[in-house]
């Protein structure tokens, strides 16, 4: 007997669904599943909204009353900071997460590299590398200011040491500026570009850098150029203020009044601003700073290969599980639907989840297909890159009770009629012998907690794990609970 549900909810109608994916995906794909969430909704999967922080290209308020900076300015120099280590020479170093071994150079002096490193260190797993979440902070902190879809692939690999120097300074000539893009893989022209995408945002903090932006309170910001800080700060107001000679661009016009530190006039001019009149354009700007953005954060060893550009899946499985729940045998996922931003899910519409059995009489939709219509309405976060298409996403949550003598083989979904099965082999369920059981486990203590003998240290937490093991033969609905203890 198929368990069914008869009830209805309201949807988007299909026609509407954002449709535009790689042919290539099939689920599962941990790795990709982990990347493109991250990147789409910007959440870690202990619920931080890491992507959240840079969004609206909001300042970084710090005790003390220091003039903030936007985290996204922070993101983009971090990403820059950490690829300039690239050596096209030889292939080594790039992006790579080597930055969080670099930051007592000179080159990375500031804040910005030390709030950001604080930002992104604790939120890399097995799938998602240090790098990666480097990369990705750089394309929301471009799309949080109102700038383009960067494109973002995965792949990197962490350096587990310090790269080489590479970093140019503003106190540096104009050959040594060459020099260092050159090594990192840009041409005179491309590093002019480069130099003006990545001073859109930001300035030159006080505290710093004291021999340009000399203040005595050490609290102040000069920024590159005035709309710096604000929503839709990416522009091309860097590029027309220095044009027509209005620019206060600290390193253009130097605080100080030191023109040894006017690097950014160095290098604008240094083909008679021919790439600058060039970039004179929203248009021009824009494709330009995709173009060599992109370059930036795919700038990595000769050793390392990256993914296929990570677009957004219009449709998608996850947390798909067999546990238990009230001693209770359920079948748990979330479909993940992308709409266009502004449109409410009020049209009447029908989704379904389809299943069939792994084992019994049923088994593989022998005569009975299992059929659920009552998922729970959720709204999953977004990231900056999301926001910035103009896209919303949608969490339908089902659960259903299974027995263990029938479980679940495969499932499938269909949306005001259309039919979406993993490419027509349905999202396939790997193993049901054993199954977690997180609402019986447990993490104590349930915040860190200060070792007493070394109050810079914290004390290890306990993980209590349950899982659930199969009776042999599966008749009933009878699991054994296994208790793990993990320190």
């Amino acid at each position: 007997m198929s368990i069914t549900a008869s009830f209805w909810i309201f949807f988007i109608p299909l026609s509407i669904v954002i449709s535009f994916v790689s042919a290539e995906y099939t689920w599962p794909s941990a790795q990709h599943d982990a990347l493109e969430q991250f990147l789409y909704e910007g959440t870690h999967v202990t619920g931080d909204n890491v992507a959240g922080l840079a969004r609206f290209c909001l300042p970084r308020f710090l005790p003390g009353g220091d003039q903030p900076s936007s985290v996204a300015a922070e993101w983009v120099r971090l990403a820059y900071h950490d690829m300039a280590t690239h050596n096209a020479t030889d292939g080594t170093g790039g992006l790579d997460g080597s930055i969080f071994y670099e930051l007592d150079r000179p080159e990375n002096v500031g804040a910005g590299n030390v709030n950001t490193v604080g930002d992104f260190k604790d939120h890399s797993s097995k799938l998602v590398s240090r790098s990666d979440i480097i990369a990705m902070g750089a394309v929301w902190a471009v799309a949080a200011c109102g700038g383009p879809p960067i494109p973002f692939r995965y792949g990197r690999k962490d350096a587990l040491k310090a790269g080489r120097s590479g970093v140019p300074e503003p106190q540096q000539n104009l050959a040594s500026h060459i020099e260092s893009f050159r090594l990192q893989g840009f041409t005179q022209k491309e590093m002019i570009g480069l130099v003006a995408c990545g001073h859109t945002l930001g300035g030159v903090r006080g505290v710093d850098f004291q021999d340009i932006v000399p203040d005595p309170s050490i609290s102040s910001i000069a920024t590159f150029d005035t709309t710096s800080g604000l929503d839709s700060a990416f522009d091309h107001l860097i590029v027309t203020q220095y044009l027509n000679s209005s620019t206060q661009n600290p390193l253009i016009r130097v605080p100080s009044g030191n023109s040894t530190f006017a690097s950014d006039l160095r290098i604008f001019s240094s083909d008679q601003n021919a790439t600058m009149k060039g970039l004179n354009s929203e248009t021009s700007f824009s494709q330009t700073c995709t173009t060599l953005l992109a370059k930036m954060i795919d700038t990595v060893p000769s050793n390392v290969h990256l993914s296929d550009v990570v677009t957004l899946l219009p449709v998608k499985v996850s947390n798909a599980q067999i546990t238990a729940i009230d001693s209770q045998l359920v079948f748990m996922t979330d479909l993940r639907v992308a709409f266009p931003a502004g449109i409410s899910p009020t049209a009447a519409s029908k989704v379904q989840m389809f299943w069939c059995d792994s084992r019994g009489v049923f088994k593989n939709c022998n005569r009975v297909t299992n059929v659920a219509s009552l998922p729970f309405l959720d709204e999953p976060s977004t990231s900056p890159l999301t926001d910035s298409l103009n896209i919303q996403l949608v969490l339908y949550r089902f659960k259903v009770q299974i027995s263990a003598s029938r479980s679940v083989s495969k499932f499938w979904f269909e949306i005001d009629g259309a039919i979406h099965n993993n490419g027509g082999n349905g999202y396939p369920i790997g193993q049901d012998e054993i199954i977690f059981v997180p609402s019986l486990g447990s993490v104590d203590p349930k915040f860190l907690q200060p070792d007493p003998a070394n109050p810079s240290e914290f004390l290890p937490r306990n993980y209590n794990l349950v899982f659930g093991v199969s009776v042999t033969p599966l008749i009933t609905n009878e699991f054994i609970l296994i208790v793990i203890y993990c320190r």
